[in-house]
């Protein structure tokens, strides 16, 4: 690559400047001549170019790659070979990749984290089918566009790297992807599919949600080692506020066995699509089903969790929620795997089981089926001869008894009738000697036999007439039904506050207070936090200035500063804030100053024995620096005709960004001649005048 003019690979691709250096590739922004547009050159380096089993791979590979035509996946346009390299031609993304958004921002939103799993997840469908893995699912590798559309990179590079089927590519799979985010089997070298990706994905999905990784350790081996061996520890057993579905969904992609993650990436995009729906709760809705859920994880409860008496979008029969018609989570959600008692899913290991443990369990099951089978034909007998009076073959056989609900809580009651598949609809009316939350009518009446999902209706007491109720923490929609339901009339005002948006955060008068039906009670709901600017005006200031006005402001400031080179910013002040300046945050948010060191310097690389084009590229556009070659002759044919024989200042000296280094490049000498000699006999006469 000269330093001439600018590099153009295949006649159109002209190289517009370096925008990353991969495990295998350097990537640059260039520009599509023919085609007039902007795309990513992405150029192999020659340790892999010079592997033909590698290179037939990527050849195979990358043709299948460029075929899939989704919103979710970044196109691959063209690849071909120059300069003793091969390359590869892609769409390109103007934005930034998850990994970068997560340092900026922290732990995304979990519904935002959702749709970007579920993006990715129909992006990795459309592989899947088409019989690509994509090997390196990973923040790195899923990019936001500007304009908020997620794309997933590197189909068909990683895939060709991580082959299994030709020996030679082997050891080029071994080291290829980010240990962080290894499935297990990966880990292991064993074979891979489609299951190991979307286990890289639940890896993704979690330190979108948790702002870390599951497992970290100080070496990759380690941290593949804890992927094989060690259980991820729940999100909320972390202490992340995340809904049980979500945290049952993220769980299940972590399995150390495939057969225990999602079957497929569209069996898990459905459930990110129940979740985004209003799904939140695990299938047996109530304190039973929210305890066994949490244990499948050693979880505890989030914060925030649904207060008694308060209706959600799990819950059927309940009109007006955001999950009204969705799909119950269940067996038939969360990609069908098992579900424990109670609702929760089971994302571990089973136990290792020894042989007779086997065979005593088997032979239990086999008792059972024993039993139901006989139980079966009985029925179906008694039904043939018409017993116990029933009019018809089949009278009853599919209706269920009404449970006794009476005296029961609210949230009990209702995973009462979840399990015997009847819904529900609730009614809160005052009651002067039924405690609050408590059902005091139903209706159907117990013991009546019913179709299944009938819907039963739950009268329950909302306390006594005479005396506010405590509806603080309540949504405001379950708070009004409360005290309309009194007689009480009711006011709002809504408030800045940390509690989600919704939420009432204080009343008037009090719970307990005495107060005539018809009178009014005010509710403070809550509109969220305050937002508030960061200050724009703190590029230059000195650091204990900048200290001032933010905290001056309400924000309070990370005692650790970041350290950063800057050509602009003299050195011990301010270069810019984070989050950034502009940013809408909730007042007292956390604000770090990132602090000018000075001017940058950078530490020269290595570049001897590298063609004089890589070195090129390295030393300019890498590192910032001016770059002198010097020509040394070299005979002809030598290894060594264009590649580095030497540089000045030596790799590892420490320089100032655009210092110049100089390199010798060997020369070639023309190849040698072959001197034909003809001896010629010459006679010289003399002539006298």
């Amino acid at each position: 690559m000269s330093e001439q003019g600018p590099t153009v690979f295949n006649g159109r691709y002209e190289i517009l400047r370096h925008i990353a250096r991969g495990g295998m590739a350097d990537v640059y922004l260039a520009r599509d001549e023919l085609l007039g547009r902007e795309v990513a050159l992405k150029v192999m380096f020659p340790e892999f170019a010079n592997d033909s089993n590698f290179v037939e791979r990527f050849r195979r590979e990358a043709q299948a790659a460029a075929n899939l035509n989704h919103p979710n996946i970044v196109g691959i346009y063209d690849w071909g070979q120059e300069r003793g390299t091969y390359y590869i031609v892609m769409e390109h993304v103007s934005g930034r990749s998850m990994s970068d958004v997560l340092r900026s921002t922290g732990p995304l939103h979990p519904d935002r984290a959702a749709e970007i799993a579920a993006d990715v997840a129909a992006a990795l469908s459309v592989a899947h089918s088409a019989g690509l893995v994509h090997r390196d699912i990973k923040l790195g590798n899923i990019l936001v566009s500007d304009s908020g559309s997620v794309k997933v990179a590197d189909f068909g590079i990683a895939t060709a790297a991580a082959s299994t089927g030709d020996p030679d590519l082997t050891q080029h799979g071994s080291v290829m992807g980010t240990a962080t985010y290894f499935s297990p089997e990966q880990a292991q070298a064993k074979a891979l599919d489609g299951r190991s990706d979307l286990y890289s994905l639940g890896v993704a999905l979690y330190e979108m949600l948790a702002g870390v990784p599951p497992f970290q350790a100080d070496t990759p081996v380690a941290v593949a080692y804890k992927h094989v061996q060690e259980r991820p520890l729940g999100l909320r057993e972390r202490g992340v506020n995340v809904a049980q579905s979500l945290e049952a969904i993220t769980m299940k992609l972590l399995a150390k066995n495939p057969v225990n993650r999602y079957p497929s990436a569209d069996d898990l995009r459905n459930d990110l699509r129940r979740y985004l729906a209003g799904a939140h709760q695990l299938p047996g809705a109530g304190a039973a089903g929210a305890a066994a859920a949490t244990g499948a994880t050693g979880a505890q409860p989030a914060a925030g969790a649904t207060a008694a008496g308060q209706p959600t979008a799990m819950q059927p029969g309940i009109g007006g929620g955001a999950g009204a018609g969705v799909p119950p989570l269940g067996p038939a959600g969360f990609g069908g795997g098992p579900v424990l008692p109670g609702g929760g899913y089971y994302y571990e290991e089973p136990e290792a089981e020894s042989s007779t443990w086997r065979t005593v369990s088997l032979l239990g099951a086999l008792a059972v089926l024993v039993v139901i089978l006989g139980f079966l034909f009985a029925a179906f007998v008694n039904a043939l001869g018409g017993g116990d009076g029933d009019p018809s073959p089949d009278s009853g056989e599919s209706l269920v008894d009404t449970p006794d609900l009476l005296g029961m809580d609210v949230e009990e009651a209702r995973s009462v009738l979840l399990e015997a598949n009847l819904l529900f609809d609730v009614e809160f009316a005052a009651n002067n000697t039924v405690p609050v939350n408590q059902v005091f009518a139903q209706d159907p009446p117990s013991g009546q036999r019913v179709d299944p999902e009938t819907v039963v209706k739950l009268t329950v007491s909302s306390g006594t007439a005479d005396t506010v109720p405590n509806v603080i923490g309540e949504t405001r929609d379950s708070a009004v039904a409360i005290l309309q339901g009194l007689g009480y009339q009711v006011t709002e005002v809504s408030v800045s506050s940390p509690q989600d948006a919704g939420t009432v955060v204080a009343q008037s008068p009090a719970s307990g207070a005495a107060l005539a039906t018809d009178e009014a009670v005010e509710i403070s709901v809550s509109s969220g936090p305050e937002l508030v600017p960061i200050p724009g005006d703190l590029e230059g200031s000195e650091i204990i200035s900048a200290l001032n006005t933010l905290r001056d402001l309400g924000f309070s400031v990370s005692a650790s500063q970041i350290e950063e080179a800057s050509e602009e910013v003299e050195a011990g002040r301010v270069i810019r804030t984070e989050p950034a300046a502009g940013t809408l945050v909730p007042a007292g948010t956390q604000v770090s100053l990132v602090v000018s060191t000075g001017l940058p310097v950078v530490i020269v690389e290595s570049v001897r024995t590298l063609h004089v084009d890589s070195a090129v590229i390295i030393l300019r556009d890498e590192q910032g620096l001016i770059v002198r070659t010097v020509l040394q002759d070299v005979p002809f044919g030598s290894p060594d005709e264009n590649r580095v024989l030497s540089q000045t200042p030596v790799a590892g000296t420490e320089v100032a960004l655009g210092s110049e280094v100089t390199i010798t490049v060997g020369r070639a000498l023309p190849a040698p001649t072959t001197t034909t000699t003809t001896t010629t006999t010459t006679t010289t006469t003399t002539v006298a005048p």
